[in-house]
């Protein structure tokens, strides 16, 4: 019974959802005179710094994402582009720390049964009702995985006219499965024509995987 009021605390403290939650930033900026529009011409390719297989995964789903948000003309081969989209995934791992609650058994009654045996005696029972409180937290450190995708548009000048960084981190998914998450959420919410620097935090479906999905 005591086991069982612990794990209760311990879901109403933590809450109780088990969904993957994506925790992480975006910060971008726009040159006021650049024109983006969905009719420009862009052509998408990696970034010269980065690990070039993981580049050449990604890059068919750079393009699917620009074409997603509403960009017509969108390739790696495009000729004549208007801009030039740049883009590199990286990762690394990073400390983080997080608090803990501390529970200690706490008396909160007692009850007695008193009952006669078949001579006649008379015996008493005293069982103690204990409860878990949380009288504390500790610090316990972890290590959690941050993926980052950068994105920036060259015009034909080959001046950048917008940059974009995107941070995610999740200590049990997959450096693939951010990668993956990171190109489509990173473009749905880019602005063309104004800064940005936002944090999110995006619970995913239920049925999300987290796992490699190469496997």
């Amino acid at each position: 019974m005591k086991s069982l009021l612990s794990i209760v605390i311990l879901l109403t403290v933590t809450g109780c959802s088990s969904n993957v939650v994506m925790s992480g930033r975006q910060v971008s900026n726009v040159d006021p005179t650049a024109v983006i529009t969905s009719e420009s011409r862009i052509r998408v390719e990696a970034m010269p710094s980065g690990d070039a297989l993981t580049q050449k995964r990604y890059l068919p789903q750079v393009v699917q994402a620009f074409q997603a948000n509403g960009f017509h003309y969108v390739g790696p081969q495009l000729n004549n582009p208007d801009l030039i989209a740049r883009f590199n995934l990286s990762s690394q791992t990073v400390k983080r720390e997080e608090k803990a609650p501390i529970y200690k058994d706490v008396r909160t009654g007692r009850s007695t049964h008193c009952y006669k045996n078949k001579d006649g005696d008379h015996y008493c029972d005293t069982d103690y009702h204990v409860m878990p409180y949380v009288v504390g937290y500790e610090t316990i450190p972890y290590s959690v995985l941050e993926a980052t995708f950068r994105l920036e548009l060259v015009n034909q000048d080959n001046q950048v006219v917008l940059h974009s960084t995107t941070s995610v981190e999740n200590k049990d998914c997959s450096r693939w499965k951010l990668y993956e998450f990171l190109v489509s959420n990173s473009l749905q919410r880019l602005d063309h024509k104004a800064p940005l620097d936002q944090p999110f935090r995006i619970e995913m479906p239920e049925t999300y995987q987290c796992s490699d999905s190469f496997n």
